[in-house]
């Protein structure tokens, strides 16, 4: 492996206590850690990211939610049970470990070649007869060459890839929930701020018929603020159908059919909010958090497991048998010494015309390791380009609502001083409507800023790896291959 590509491949190494063949006792030094820091935005801070990162919004509601939705979603459940699947499959690689027993009885009428063999040297006549027969044998492979250790390790990292498979699925089933309660929330706000905004205007005109009754306005400026007015409450049913289908999302990634909302969270007009700054930790918990890091580490150690797998195919089998048979024209004769024979000893075969498929064997598992390292080195590029990405676009997502915030602010005192013009007769009503259009189009930009801003700060949490940590390595795994949870 080259140089530079070492400080990638030991990034997993902390999950699996591993840099070098089978060496799963190996933990790393900080000399070893990869040279990599996040970039520190505004409003993040260096501080380990929690378990249960949705709980920064403190709201109840959103917390029942995730919980409920990584206890029932359909996708994790198919996750789970995938990883029962490779726990059996090691569970069966690990047996290969034992020996083999067989046993057998028998009862049949006949003769065999020891009777005709005998009947030929005595020069008489092989009668047939009823015969008891039991057979007992062990046979055990000596794993000289490594097939068997090895074949338990790909075994072992193939359960645990999956295992960090179900893990990634538990961290976009939680940012789903999130981001669909969020947006529930936001557009339950903006609905608010739109409905605000339609009475504003319903004043208004109000307000301009009547100076237009008095003489003071005349009808374009009634048509205007009336064309305004509706323009401003047509946004209100794609608001309710934008929040609706949010609300389908929520039910169905609690394993529950569409139609089954959340009434509680169909109630939420509020938007949640994290009033401190967001906690990211650094980029080495970060490449030991991401579960598609561990996915693709688990991998690379079973491609390469089996490697020595296929080269044991290069090499003789050897098994230790023992047998033991009886075989007696009446049951209690079985055990005598005459009826009774044995063999014990080691066994070797090898299998000469095969060899160059095994050759063959070991140059696909070569090829797929050095597969499965690129691969390993592409998710962790990927895991620090998307957190950065992340980090980026939730600091310009601030920003911009921040700026959005003071033109709103600005934009509603210009609306404020227009109407006391306008009550004084210095200004028309056309500069009225002008700053009414202006306020209300800067008041829905806002809301849409919150909202884009909670999706930022979720991208972010994803990215981070969060809300996988609270499932633990099943029992059946750490049993079966002395693995740490």
């Amino acid at each position: 492996m080259g140089q530079a590509r070492w400080p990638l491949l030991c990034v997993g190494a902390v999950l699996s206590g591993a840099c070098s063949h089978f060496d799963e006792g190996r933990v790393l030094t900080a000399a070893q850690r990869p040279a990599v820091e996040l970039s520190r935005t505004a409003d993040t801070r260096a501080d380990a990211l929690p378990q249960d990162w949705w709980s920064l919004y403190q709201d109840p509601q959103l917390d029942r939610l995730v919980n409920a939705a990584l206890a029932h979603n359909r996708e994790l459940a198919a996750a789970q049970a995938n990883v029962q699947v490779l726990l059996g499959g090691l569970r069966g690689a690990a047996a290969g470990r034992w020996p083999t027993t067989r046993l057998g009885y028998g009862y049949r009428y006949g003769r065999d070649g020891d009777d005709q063999t005998l009947a030929d040297a005595t020069a008489s006549h092989a009668d047939s007869q009823f015969k008891h027969e039991a057979q007992w044998g062990l046979d055990y492979e000596l794993d000289l060459w490594g097939r068997v250790a090895a074949g338990i390790v790909a075994a072992r990292a193939d359960a645990e890839a999956a295992q960090a498979a179900r893990d990634l699925l538990r961290v976009s089933v939680a940012a789903q929930t999130t981001r669909a309660y969020l947006r529930v929330c936001a557009l339950g706000a903006r609905r608010e701020v739109q409905q605000q905004s339609v009475a504003l205007l319903q004043s208004s005109l109000d307000l301009t018929r009547r100076q237009q009754a008095a003489g003071v306005l005349t009808e374009l400026d009634v048509s205007r603020q009336q064309s305004l007015l509706e323009q401003t409450r047509a946004l209100l049913p794609r608001l309710q159908g934008q929040r609706q289908a949010a609300l389908f999302e929520l039910a169905v990634l609690s394993g529950q059919p569409p139609q089954h909302l959340d009434q509680q969270a169909s109630h939420c007009q509020r938007l949640p909010s994290i009033a401190r700054p967001l906690p990211v930790g650094d980029a080495w918990s970060l490449l030991q958090r991401r579960p598609d890091i561990r996915q693709a580490e688990r991998q690379l150690f079973a491609a390469r497991a089996r490697i020595d797998t296929a080269k044991a195919e290069l090499y003789p089998q050897v098994h230790f048998g023992a047998a033991l048979e009886s075989s007696a024209a009446s049951f209690g004769a079985m055990g005598d010494s005459k009826a009774l024979t044995f063999a014990i000893g080691p066994l070797i075969s090898w299998r000469f015309p095969n060899r160059e498929q095994a050759h063959a064997r070991v140059e696909q598992a070569q090829a797929s390791s050095e597969g499965a390292l690129a691969r390993f080195d592409s998710v962790v590029l990927e895991a620090l380009r998307d957190t950065e990405q992340a980090l980026a676009l939730y600091a310009g997502e601030r920003q911009q609502r921040a700026a959005l915030a003071r033109a709103t602010a600005q934009s509603q005192r210009a609306y404020e001083l227009a109407r006391l013009s306008l009550d004084a007769g210095a200004v028309d009503g056309l500069e009225l409507l002008d700053s009414q259009r202006t306020l209300v189009r800067q008041q829905a930009e806002l809301a849409e800023a919150d909202l884009r801003l909670l999706e930022r700060q979720v991208a972010l949490f994803r990215a981070l790896g969060g809300g996988w940590q609270r499932v633990h390595t099943p029992r059946s795994l750490a049993l079966h291959t002395g693995a740490r949870p």
